[in-house]
C-alpha cells in the first residue's frame, strides 16, 4: 500500500475486511474508523472546499472520532492538534463569517472590531497552532481565544460592511481559497520518484526542478492521433494454387 495514496489505502483495508472471515478487532477498528471519519470527512470537504469551513471540518472530525477507545482517540487527538491549522483564530472568525446562524455572524465581527482596537506588536505575526479544546460542544469554542488575530482577507472593509456582512448574511467577496491540500498531494509521487532515484537533499531538489521544468517544455507526449498513418495502397492479389 501507498501511504501517500489514502483513498486507495481505505479501499484496500475495506476489500480485505469484506475477504476476511473472521477478522480480527484491530481489522474492525480500522475499517470503522474508515466508514464513521475519514469517508464523511473526504466527502464533506470535496463538497464543501472552501477555506470558510475548514474550522467546520476540523471540528467535524474530532466529533466523529469520539467513539474511538481511550487510547485510540488520544492518537488521532494527537494528530489532529500538530494539524489545528483551522483552528487558528483567523479561520475560526472566517468560519463565523459564513454562519448561517446570525448571532455567530455577529461574535464574529465583534472579535475582528476587537482584534482592531487591540495593540498590534510591529513584528512579524507569527502563525502558531492554538491548543485545541476536545470537550467543546461548537467549533467557536475550540479554543480559548487568548489571542484574538484579524484575518488578512477582511482587513479592507469597513465596520459598517463587516456588520451588514452579519445581519443580512452576504459572503465575503474574497478570494476562494481551498482548504484541502490535494494540489499538495498531487507532488507526493514526484517527492517519492526524487528520493528513490538520487541521495541528499540537494540532489532531490535538482531532480525535482528538473522533471518539472521537462514537463513545461513538453507539457505532453504524443498520442496516437498525432501520429501521420500514410494510406497503404492494396496490392493486387494474386491466387494462390
Amino acid at each position: 500500500m501507498a501511504h501517500s495514496r489514502w483513498i486507495t489505502t481505505a479501499n484496500r483495508i475495506l476489500r480485505l475486511y469484506v475477504s476476511t472471515k473472521e477478522p480480527t478487532p484491530n481489522l474492525r477498528l480500522l475499517v470503522e474508523f474508515i466508514m464513521k471519519v475519514y469517508v464523511p470527512s473526504w466527502f464533506n470537504i470535496k463538497v464543501y472546499p472552501s477555506s470558510t469551513n475548514g474550522a467546520l471540518h476540523l471540528f467535524e472530525m474530532i466529533k466523529r472520532s469520539s467513539f474511538l477507545p481511550q487510547k485510540h482517540r488520544e492518537v488521532v487527538h494527537g494528530v489532529l492538534q500538530r494539524n489545528a491549522f483551522f483552528a487558528h483564530p483567523e479561520n475560526i472568525i472566517l468560519a463565523m463569517l459564513h454562519d448561517r446562524k446570525k448571532e455567530i455572524r455577529q461574535m464574529g465581527v465583534k472579535k475582528i472590531l476587537e482584534a482592531r482596537t487591540a495593540v498590534q506588536k510591529e513584528e512579524i505575526r507569527k502563525f502558531e497552532n492554538p491548543r485545541l479544546n476536545f470537550m467543546a460542544s461548537d467549533y467557536v469554542n475550540m479554543i480559548a481565544w487568548t489571542e484574538v488575530l484579524e484575518p488578512q482577507s477582511t482587513i479592507h472593509f469597513s465596520e459598517s460592511e463587516l456588520t451588514d456582512i452579519a445581519d443580512s448574511g452576504r459572503k465575503l467577496s474574497i478570494f476562494d481559497v481551498p482548504c484541502h491540500s490535494q494540489a499538495v498531494e498531487r507532488n507526493v509521487r514526484l517527492v517519492t520518484e526524487a528520493s528513490s532515484s538520487v541521495f541528499g537533499p540537494k540532489a532531490r531538489d535538482g531532480f525535482i526542478r528538473n522533471r518539472i521544468r521537462s514537463r513545461k517544455d513538453m507539457p505532453k507526449f504524443e498520442t496516437k492521433r498525432d501520429f501521420f498513418i500514410e494510406e497503404v495502397q492494396p496490392q493486387d492479389e494474386t491466387p494462390l494454387h
